[in-house]
C-alpha cells in the first residue's frame, strides 16, 4: 500500500473540512483530485485539458464577464482577465478553492480550466486557439492560465450561435 498517498489524501480532506470558506467544495475536490486522478492516472493532464475544451463546447460562453461569473458558479474560482492583445489573453485564477488546491497537491491540475478557457476563446474569436500554464508560476493561491490564439488559423470547430445563458443572482 502506498502510505504517502494515504496522507496526502487525508491530508486534503482535513484541510478542505475544517475551512469554512472550502467545505462546502469537499465532494468537488474528492471526486477531482482523488477518484478522476486515479482511474486516468498519468494521462490526466491531457484529459481534463481536453475535457475542459469539450464541456466549454456545450457551455458557450458569449464574453469575457459571462466567463468569470460562469468559473464562480462552478466552483472553478475566480477568474480575472490580466491582459489581452491579438495573440495572447492571459487569466488569472484565483480563490479560496485554488489556493487550497495548490497547497495540498504540488501536482495540482488546472488543466480543465485551461481547456475551457482555450475552447471559449477560440469560439469567441473564431481562431485556433491553445491555453498553457506553467505549474512554477502559480504564486500565493494564484494559476496564470496564457490563452494563445494564430490570427492565421480560423478555428475548424463548428459553432452554435447559440451562447450559454448565465444568470447573474
Amino acid at each position: 500500500m502506498n502510505w504517502s498517498y494515504l496522507f496526502m489524501s487525508e491530508k486534503l480532506y482535513k484541510s478542505i473540512i475544517e475551512d469554512t470558506k472550502t467545505k462546502d467544495f469537499w465532494g468537488e475536490l474528492f471526486l477531482r483530485d482523488s477518484l478522476i486522478k486515479e482511474l486516468l492516472g498519468k494521462d490526466n493532464h491531457n484529459i481534463m485539458y481536453w475535457a475542459g475544451k469539450k464541456m466549454a463546447r456545450k457551455f458557450q460562453i458569449k464574453d469575457a464577464l459571462d466567463l468569470i461569473i460562469f468559473f464562480k458558479q462552478s466552483g472553478l474560482g475566480n477568474l480575472e482577465l490580466k491582459s489581452e492583445s491579438t495573440s495572447c489573453v492571459q487569466w488569472n485564477l484565483s480563490g479560496d478553492i485554488v489556493d487550497k488546491r495548490i497547497q495540498n497537491d504540488a501536482d495540482a491540475d488546472f488543466m480543465f480550466e485551461a481547456g475551457f478557457l482555450a475552447q471559449t476563446t477560440e469560439q469567441q474569436m473564431g481562431v485556433l486557439a491553445e491555453a498553457e500554464m506553467n505549474p512554477k508560476e502559480d504564486k500565493n493561491g494564484v494559476v496564470l492560465i496564457r490563452v494563445h490564439m494564430d490570427q492565421k488559423q480560423p478555428s475548424n470547430t463548428p459553432i452554435d450561435n447559440k451562447s450559454f445563458e448565465i444568470i447573474n443572482k
